[in-house]
């Protein structure tokens, strides 16, 4: 019994560990090279995929980023999910420690008027929200474009298959029309033997019949 406790108390701490890491949490970044209040959140994939998952994120609300000094920006967009309001909203991915990733967003009223975690806590919420969102895109992006590079290896696979096939399929053929020639060609040697043969046996015939003659 003492036994099953300690493993359901790992166990515990485990699923504590994880859920800490998957945790969004509001700090401090660099945003257009200003110090800014933001909301930060670790993730299990490499900075690139978890870029990809965040811009997509984006692109499916309709939103399309502006890149600058590493930083996305969309300016002056309604984003319902955060607020009913226009706002301005920054984010950055950065490389994590053993392949992970760390994503920031910032969120502006305008004219530099970023939120907080104190004045601002329903958008802060609901970044966080957001971000904790995210890591779910990003581990099914990371499906995908596993599952992309499957299917890509795959058919290339396919295709020097079949290029293979289609030479086998020619060189047979060639085969076939060379040893086809080199039957005739045995023929035509076969034949012409035994004509040579007669041939010389011809001359021979006719040199002894004019030997004698002479005797």
């Amino acid at each position: 019994m003492k036994k099953i406790k300690n493993l359901l108390f790992v166990a515990a701490g485990i699923l504590s560990t994880l859920s800490v890491f998957a945790q969004a949490t509001p700090v401090s970044t660099m945003i257009e090279k200003e110090n800014r209040n933001a909301v930060m959140i670790e993730i299990k994939q490499p900075a690139n995929i978890t870029a990809e998952a965040l811009q997509q994120k984006f692109q499916r609300a309709g939103l399309n980023e502006k890149v600058r000094n590493g930083a996305a920006s969309y300016k002056g967009v309604i984003l319902s999910e955060i607020s009913k309001d226009k706002i301005d909203i920054y984010t950055k991915v950065e490389a994590g420690p053993n392949n992970t990733s760390i994503a920031y967003m910032a969120v502006s009223k305008g004219y530099n008027n970023f939120t907080s975690s104190d004045a601002d806590t329903v958008i802060t919420q609901n970044v966080e929200a957001f971000l904790n969102s995210l890591v779910k895109d990003a581990d099914n992006h990371f499906a995908d474009v596993g599952i992309s590079d499957k299917i890509k290896t795959q058919n290339k696979s396919e295709k020097e298959y079949q290029k293979l096939l289609e030479e086998q399929k020619d060189l047979l053929q060639k085969k076939n029309k060379i040893d086809e020639r080199l039957a005739a060609i045995q023929n035509d040697l076969d034949a012409r033997k035994i004509n040579l043969d007669k041939m010389k046996a011809g001359v021979e015939d006719a040199k002894t019949n004019r030997g004698k003659e002479n005797n």
